[in-house]
């Protein structure tokens, strides 16, 4: 199955071991991110909750 990242728009074919197979076989309008930018999203959610450094 070919889909296609939400964010990125990269085009990658996955397969029935792809462990997002069969949410998006069931529903092909599912929004699909790849794993570089999941991992971006995850680390920048990470930075967010951080506390901030005061400047002066």
């Amino acid at each position: 199955m070919e889909v296609r990242c939400a964010l990125c728009g990269k085009k990658e074919i996955i397969t029935d071991v792809h462990k997002d197979f069969e949410r998006l076989e069931k529903n092909p309008k599912t929004t699909y991110f790849c794993e570089m930018c999941m991992s971006r999203v995850q680390h920048d959610a990470v930075e967010h909750g951080k506390p901030k450094k005061p400047i002066g």
